[in-house]
């Protein structure tokens, strides 16, 4: 792995790192080639006409995915904080989301989030209202319609997956990513009979290459590509392409791959953002539904 310096002779052709804040939604990865696409747009723009759409429900930021298979719920929050007196503010904060999107009384089930790749699938579905927990795992799936999957995050990259049948949620923060969390989610989905061919991807609002500063330990478990050295030292990571190369590796097609554009830590205060707010920071919530069931077509295997 190249770790030269940011010294302006030495570019990355990766977009988060090429002219200040451009987001990776814009760039090509197909073949693991990373190269700009013709018309980039900046980080933190406006997602108008993008694959998103932003809106306020109840006072809350609410950032859904387009283009998601008919019958499947994609979206993510906006920052938000649950009360000190929460036991699980990850339950809180999902159960308010869920109201907010017009699921209120919808089962959700949410990780214990470890940073790392274990992925729990759900088969039966939790009474109403429930908030049920899956235990220590990063990624959750289900074939089960009428049940919601949660990750919480603040500056992580939340990974939605959808495919003919079967839903998924993975948090890939860099331990996660390192260990190849999203490809994790992924066999796991292909555990349910989808083929990675058809799933959708969406990565939600996360911390962009323009912020993510990491030490010489954690840069040299990702690719050279991903990673690019500071002049005043340390090394910025892009996350989000580290996430994007692992699911092509795994079969999802890129043009099956949308990334939120905006940098958590820099986009302003509707994103959560530990690094820039520590401890303050708040969280987001992704979910994934399947509202209703699909039928398979006959005559067809899966």
């Amino acid at each position: 792995m190249n770790l030269k310096p940011d010294d302006g002779e030495n570019p990355r052709p990766v977009s988060g790192f090429e002219r200040g804040h451009w987001p990776n939604s814009n760039t090509e990865l197909a073949a693991f080639s990373f190269q700009l696409s013709a018309n980039p747009g900046p980080y933190n723009a406006s997602v108008a006409g993008s694959d998103w759409l932003e809106e306020t429900k109840d006072g809350l930021t609410v950032f859904t995915a387009m283009g998601a298979p008919a019958g499947v719920l994609v979206a993510f929050s906006g920052r938000g904080a649950a009360p000190e007196s929460e036991p699980s503010p990850t339950s809180f904060l999902g159960r308010r989301f869920a109201a907010a999107l017009g699921l209120d009384g919808i089962p959700l089930v949410r990780a214990t989030q470890v940073h790392g790749n274990r992925a729990v699938a759900i088969r039966e579905k939790p009474a109403e209202t429930e908030v049920r927990d899956a235990g220590e795992c990063d990624a959750l799936v289900t074939d089960v319609a009428g049940v919601g999957l949660i990750v919480q995050t603040a500056d992580c990259v939340p990974i939605v997956l959808a495919g003919h049948q079967a839903v998924g949620i993975v948090h890939a923060g860099w331990r996660g990513s390192a260990k190849n969390a999203a490809a994790a989610g992924l066999a796991a989905l292909i555990g349910l009979g989808e083929r990675p061919e058809d799933v959708r991807t969406w990565l939600g609002p996360s911390i962009g290459a323009c912020c993510y500063e990491v030490g010489r330990e954690v840069a040299a478990q990702f690719a050279g590509e991903l990673v690019r050295g500071r002049c005043g030292g340390g090394f910025l990571l892009d996350l989000r392409a580290a996430n994007r190369v692992q699911l092509e590796a795994a079969g999802v097609p890129a043009e099956n791959i949308s990334v939120h554009p905006s940098c958590t830590k820099c986009g302003g205060e509707r994103f959560a953002s530990y690094r820039r707010d520590g401890p303050r920071a708040g969280r987001m919530i992704a979910l994934v539904a399947r509202l209703t069931p699909r039928r398979k077509a006959r005559g067809v295997r899966r």
